[in-house]
């Protein structure tokens, strides 16, 4: 077989791809770029019951308007394809998306402004033909050249990886720094049985809620999973969350900074992998 026949097909259809992608993109007729992005809230909230099969996020009800008719929508989410809702409360705002005609169709996102030029996929089809490239050239000069030429883009990643992480944690950081503390309780337990053809095991998802001092009752998975959570129903556990964004809480303060800066050292570590990577690549050259 001609690998070196098959990586230029290949470079050549990635870069198809990206070019109709881009092409797609600056004319405004992505999927993304011909969404109805509107703010919805959570009319209501469906609390599992304990024992039933995991589901991805909160069942809840997600009301929105539809700017075409003025008609108010009031449907089902499950985070099938979309965002998934770990802490829930009614009235909660969301943003909302939906192709034109078609709000059965909606999923939640970050925000209104989440991945509107749609450009996702064109940029994926540059990270193959990238990959390609790099593949095609390590194999007509050797290793070294795929570590310096991989090396170095994934250390400009990285970077921009690891000012995301660090943003994140220092937001946050910030929001916990003035936590309310308040009661929870374990609601349910959510049970799924998994397979992988030679064992089988089954995962535990506990389900708590808790009320903020405002008295909003909000419905949330905590992150990490509690201690044995297989025996977890009927808990009563102690929730920190910041008074302005419920969403943020954690049942461990201390875990939670542990936590994030777990995460800002697993970024460090990989950055310096892959530094090293380049540098490698550049000295063998």
């Amino acid at each position: 077989m001609d690998w070196h026949r098959v990586l230029l097909l290949w470079c050549a259809a990635c870069a198809g791809w990206a070019l109709v992608g881009y092409g797609r993109s600056l004319a405004g007729v992505t999927r993304a770029q011909r969404a109805v992005r509107v703010w919805g809230r959570i009319a209501s909230v469906k609390t599992p019951a304990h024992g039933d099969p995991g589901t991805a996020g909160i069942p809840v009800v997600i009301a929105f308007p539809d700017p075409a008719t003025g008609r108010e929508h009031a449907l089902p989410y499950t985070a099938e394809g979309g965002r998934q809702l770990d802490a829930v409360w009614v009235g909660r705002e969301v943003a909302v998306l939906h192709p034109p005609g078609q709000p059965q169709r909606f999923q939640v996102a970050y925000d209104l402004a989440d991945g509107r030029h749609g450009r996702a996929w064109p940029h994926f089809a540059v990270f193959l033909l990238y990959a390609g490239l790099v593949t095609e050239l390590a194999l007509r000069h050797g290793y070294p050249w795929a570590l310096l030429c991989a090396g170095g883009p994934l250390t400009v990643l990285m970077v921009l990886v690891l000012r995301n992480e660090v943003s994140l944690a220092r937001r946050e950081a910030a929001r916990l720094a003035g936590a309310v503390s308040v009661p929870g309780r374990v609601v349910a337990v959510q049970e799924a049985t998994h397979e992988d053809g030679e064992s089988q095991w089954t995962s535990h998802d506990p389900v708590l809620t808790f009320t903020t001092r405002e008295g909003t009752l909000v419905t949330a998975r905590p992150r990490p999973a509690l201690a044995d959570p297989a025996r977890a129903y009927g808990r009563v556990v102690t929730v920190h969350y910041a008074p302005d964004h419920p969403e943020v809480f954690t049942l461990d303060l201390a875990a939670s900074r542990r936590s994030r800066a777990r995460s800002v050292l697993f970024v460090i570590v990989s950055l310096s992998l892959c530094a090293a990577t380049t540098v490698a690549g550049a000295v063998m050259v």
